[in-house]
């Protein structure tokens, strides 16, 4: 424990007061809002352990790809481990295990961005392209082939059990995925974006950085965030149903 709250405050060490603010009150109102259902649905163990499983593959699948196109930052700093103690960010993980105990059905949460040497990346802006859209697509593959076991394999088993962690494991993923397609800093969809704009949006979307966490909120808090995902979430478990 004593590890976590050091990482904790190292870590978010860089983070304005106002987000601060703004996270602690968000985790005291799910702390005392989560009443005991950690004790009355053991399945909150295994969905827990799912999101961790999701957010670790989508920061590796970052460091893989980099590493394809040229950069090996990542791998010299130990981020293709699948160790999740190298990935893990304790606030964006508390986050979503806070919704996941309070029962929200939006989750969603972060893990400590891959370091990546853009000046090292191997095909330009393109390197740029396939290394933010690499944790994206490491999601919908993890829906992917959640929804391949719910099909074939999860109805021979007939556990319950087995078939909501499936079916939350591929929600989870789908969510995930479309959350961070979404153009805000630092979101994956915003280094897509810059990876096809020009070298002024480039730096404009990196600044903005520090303020992405306040918007997100902001659109959470207001419904907003959910109505920009439902259609995207509806439309790609659509695709992956008639895929599968």
């Amino acid at each position: 424990m004593k590890r976590f709250l050091e990482e904790l405050k190292y870590l978010n060490s860089g983070i304005s007061n106002v987000t601060k603010i703004i996270l602690a009150v968000i985790v005291l109102y799910f702390i005392f809002g989560t009443g005991g259902n950690i004790l009355t649905n053991p399945m909150i163990f295994l969905n827990i352990a799912i999101l961790l499983l999701s957010l670790l593959i989508h920061e590796v699948a970052h460091g893989v790809m980099a590493y394809i196109c040229g950069d090996p930052t990542a791998k010299n700093y130990g981020r293709l481990s699948l160790n999740p103690l190298k990935h893990l960010d304790p606030l964006g993980t508390l986050f979503p295990i806070l919704l996941i105990l309070s029962g929200s059905s939006f989750i969603f949460g972060w893990a400590k961005p891959v370091p990546i040497n853009y000046w090292r990346l191997k095909y330009g802006r393109l390197g740029e392209f396939l290394v933010a859209i690499a944790g994206v697509a490491s999601n919908f593959i993890l829906a992917a082939i959640g929804l391949f076991l719910f099909k074939y394999a999860a109805p021979h088993l007939g556990n319950r059990y087995v078939y909501a962690a499936v079916i939350y494991m591929i929600r989870l993923n789908i969510l995930l995925g479309v959350f961070n397609l979404i153009p805000i800093p630092p979101l994956d969809g915003s280094r897509v974006l810059a990876s096809l704009g020009n070298d002024d949006l480039r730096n404009t979307i990196f600044y903005m950085d520090r303020y992405g966490i306040i918007i997100i909120l902001l659109l959470n808090m207001t419904g907003v965030l959910w109505r920009i995902i439902a259609p995207a979430y509806s439309g790609i478990l659509y695709i992956l149903e008639k895929l599968i």
